[in-house]
């Protein structure tokens, strides 16, 4: 009953109110943002000749723009004058005589005429802009190579027109990368081929980095009401029960929240797994928390932590990217745990006993504190 009271007290708390809002606000606006055509970045084209490299590539950047969002400019300056007013993010400045810079590569391995990449800093987008501008020029760089090794070896370098013509068909036949690749989890069900945009990529980090915030936010409760006297009225022959069951009936909602954001964001596996590593996710969390708790001693202390532990978290676990290195530094944080729980059984049973020798720790702290109060 006092379990419940309390749920009521928290839920006439504005910062308790504010900060559950943040989720499917979150959430909602991530959702739009995949569904536009904004993409990730955009990308002015300027491609001014008429051969039909030229015309392939304006085709194929038309036709699979992937995801980014491509501008095609009728005038070379005009795009620059664009990266300069930051309205696009780079410009792809193709040579006027592609199909000779094509041919030149593929016969001399070098060319006067290059394609042109102009930006305004460099940038990890920008890196990526530039592997798809290669992934889009290469395959006809290889074609050129390949029509003429062919032509050199089979027909000592003087095939007819039909000879040609054969080669370039029985080349062109060959559609390579869409069946030769297929993306997917080592785990995911058989004819499970759902697509997930690359902005919620990171939902999920971003939600459990949010759980977090919100177990230090119940430490903060606690030490509140700790000086209100609250736990002078709510005796107990197990104290550490009593705190752990507080700390939940705060992390409740938000975990719940967490579930129905992962589905709403198209990132939900599967339920028994989903809600099993979130309990032993809540259950590191909460002993962390606590552990900060005992350790600090107060809300300004905890303050003044806790962006240094979200900061560090959103670094050393799997959230944006993976790091290889400094293991043991990211095993130190229940979110890297839980990221890879997800799709490695092995890693439940790490974070549970990263939460069992957290709870240790709380345990001898908590009563080492009663023993000197």
């Amino acid at each position: 009953m006092r379990y419940l009271l309390l749920l009521k007290r928290l839920l006439k708390k504005k910062s308790y109110i504010a900060m559950l809002l943040v989720v499917p606000l979150m959430v909602f606006m991530l959702n739009v943002m995949s569904s536009a055509d904004a993409g990730l970045m955009t990308i002015g084209v300027y491609i001014p000749g008429e051969d039909q490299f030229s015309q392939t590539l304006r085709e194929d950047i038309e036709s699979n723009p992937g995801a980014l969002q491509f501008i095609f400019y009728d005038d070379k300056d005009e795009a620059i004058a664009d990266v300069e007013r930051q309205q696009i993010a780079e410009a792809w400045i193709i040579p006027e005589d592609f199909e000779k810079t094509i041919s030149d590569m593929a016969i001399k391995g070098r060319t006067k005429e290059k394609v042109e990449i102009v930006i305004r800093e460099s940038g990890l987008t920008h890196m990526l802009g530039r592997e798809v501008l290669c992934s889009r020029v290469y395959p006809l760089v290889a074609r050129e190579i390949g029509i003429k090794y062919t032509a050199e070896a089979v027909y000592n370098n003087e095939p007819t027109d039909a000879e040609l013509s054969h080669i370039i068909d029985t080349y062109d036949t060959y559609g390579i990368n869409g069946n030769l690749f297929e993306m997917g989890y080592v785990d995911q069900p058989d004819g499970d081929d759902t697509e997930v945009s690359y902005l919620m990529m990171p939902l999920r980090g971003i939600l459990a980095l949010w759980l977090l915030l919100c177990g230090v936010a119940a430490s903060m409760y606690y030490i509140e009401d700790d000086k209100n006297s609250l736990f002078i009225w709510w005796k107990t022959k197990f104290p550490l029960v009593r705190d752990f069951l507080y700390y939940l009936v705060i992390i409740l909602i938000p975990s719940i929240m967490v579930l129905i954001g992962l589905a709403y964001g198209g990132v939900f596996t599967n339920p028994l797994r989903e809600i099993l590593a979130l309990m032993v996710y809540d259950f590191a969390v909460i002993c962390l928390a606590s552990v900060l708790r005992l350790l600090i001693r107060g809300i300004k202390g905890l303050g003044i932590i806790t962006p240094i532990l979200i900061m560090s978290s959103a670094i050393l676990s799997p959230v944006f990217i993976d790091l290889k290195e400094g293991r043991f530094l990211q095993k130190l944080f229940p979110t890297f745990h839980y990221l890879y729980c997800i799709h490695d059984e092995y890693f439940v049973k790490s974070l549970l006993i990263y939460g069992t020798i957290l709870l240790i720790i709380w345990y001898v702290l908590n009563t080492l504190t009663r023993r000197f109060e």
